[in-house]
């Protein structure tokens, strides 16, 4: 009697382990059907990687070039802060600070609105780290992130500000600034 209840409790135990696991190797075999309802052409047998299953697409651009794309194209940053330590307004003013911000053409909206990229800071629990995350808010794509170690955040907020408008700034030159010797 003992062993079959305890034979009992170790299935209904491991039951939903079991049930994991085959879900898991189960998203891995996706079929070619939910491929096309995604937007996704399968592959043809007359093209290269047919054979393997592989599924052509529209050729995609760098993680790189496609982040320099959605900074150039966009125009407003709203800032939100997580921590009471590094307030907007004292990153605000650190980033108007900045010789390169007016070249950005970028204009920061308040708290509570939305712009083109989001720009969110925070500072580690128990820490003197400050951490920010730019991000392109229609793709939900991480455009940049960085850390400053600073006592507080009006100390953090210069060279936190600095980063970023490096970052940007890299990202708005135009291509054909490598070709100035030639």
């Amino acid at each position: 009697m003992i062993r079959s209840l305890l034979y009992a409790s170790l299935t209904i135990g491991l039951c939903p382990l079991v049930h994991a696991q085959q879900q898991s190797t189960q998203a891995a075999n996706i079929p070619i059907a939910s491929l096309t309802a995604q937007g996704r052409t399968p592959a043809r047998a007359d093209q290269p990687g047919a054979a393997d299953g592989a599924v052509a697409d529209e050729p995609q651009l760098s993680a790189s070039t496609e982040r320099q794309q959605i900074i150039r194209k966009a125009r407003t940053i709203s800032i939100k802060s997580d921590t009471v330590y590094l307030t907007v307004d004292t990153l605000e003013r650190a980033l108007m600070k900045q010789k390169e911000w007016g070249s950005l053409s970028l204009n920061i909206l308040g708290n509570e609105s939305a712009g083109d990229l989001e720009l969110q800071i925070n500072r580690l629990v128990f820490t003197h780290i400050h951490t920010y995350t730019i991000t392109d808010r229609a793709t939900n794509i991480v455009i940049a992130s960085g850390r400053v170690r600073a006592i507080d955040g009006i100390v953090a907020s210069g060279p936190m500000a600095e980063q970023i408008v490096k970052i940007l700034a890299a990202a708005k030159q135009p291509a054909a600034d490598g070709n100035h010797g030639q």
